[in-house]
């Protein structure tokens, strides 16, 4: 969403989020945020390619206003955070410094698709602060990372000279997630927190076990998979209302 078009939605669906940058390792980054600062954190972390405005109905949620401040970056090489990074567990550290800076009482972390490998590392490195987790259309499991035909070509040299970064910051995180995936499977059973998964019967991006995938990893935590045979990758648009419920049963 360009400027105009944020400033059109929230015209409409007010009230308009705060945008701001933090500074981490001379690179930043960028993140909106609504609410409250004194109430509990949701924080949001979109998928591959994707950005904060991915969310743009959470932040002006009445209801979950009521209940939390809610904080949604741009991953690492997205929308306004420019500087690539393709390692989960440097995007954790990176949103780890968000919580640190806003000290909130507790934080309610939802990661969908690619970013749900980023909000697991999160729920392991940082239980003091992760109160509960949910996973949306979870893109974890490294033997079923899903290739197509056009993934190789639109990462050749000459396709990525006239393609947009978040389709090669996409690309890049493509040919590196198995790899990263692989490096976050210890990292699984540290995660203690109670832990909600949502998983589409037709999802089409991911293989639709990865939902199980991440039941079955999940061997300290107490945790639900919700699987919903109708529904695609775009859980949190389809099903909005259901995602809602849930983060508001966390608090």
């Amino acid at each position: 969403m360009n400027d105009e078009a944020v400033d059109k939605y929230y015209s409409q669906h007010p009230p308009k989020p705060t945008f701001s940058y933090f500074n981490y390792e001379g690179n930043k980054y960028f993140y909106a945020s609504s609410g409250d600062t004194t109430k509990p954190m949701l924080f949001l972390i979109h998928g591959a390619p994707g950005a904060w405005s991915g969310y743009k109905e959470f932040l002006a949620d009445s209801l979950l206003l009521e209940k939390y401040q809610i904080v949604v970056p741009d991953r690492s090489g997205y929308n306004n955070s420019g500087h690539k990074v393709t390692s989960i567990e440097e995007q954790a550290k990176i949103f780890y410094q968000i919580i640190k800076m806003k000290k909130p009482s507790g934080v309610v972390l939802l990661g969908r698709s690619y970013g749900a490998g980023v909000a697991a590392r999160m729920a392991a490195e940082y239980p003091a602060f992760i109160k509960a987790l949910m996973l949306v259309s979870p893109a974890c499991d490294p033997s079923l990372e899903k290739f197509w035909w056009f993934s190789k070509p639109i990462n050749s040299k000459f396709a990525r000279l006239f393609l947009p970064q978040y389709i090669n910051a996409a690309s890049d995180e493509k040919f590196n997630h198995v790899t990263e995936l692989k490096k976050l499977l210890p990292f699984w059973r540290k995660i203690t927190c109670p832990v909600t998964i949502l998983q589409g019967g037709k999802d089409w991006i991911i293989e639709t076990t990865n939902g199980q995938f991440v039941a079955n990893s999940l061997e300290n935590a107490p945790h639900r998979l919700i699987y919903l045979p109708e529904n695609g990758h775009l859980i949190t648009t389809e099903r909005y209302e259901l995602v809602k419920s849930i983060l508001l049963e966390n608090n």
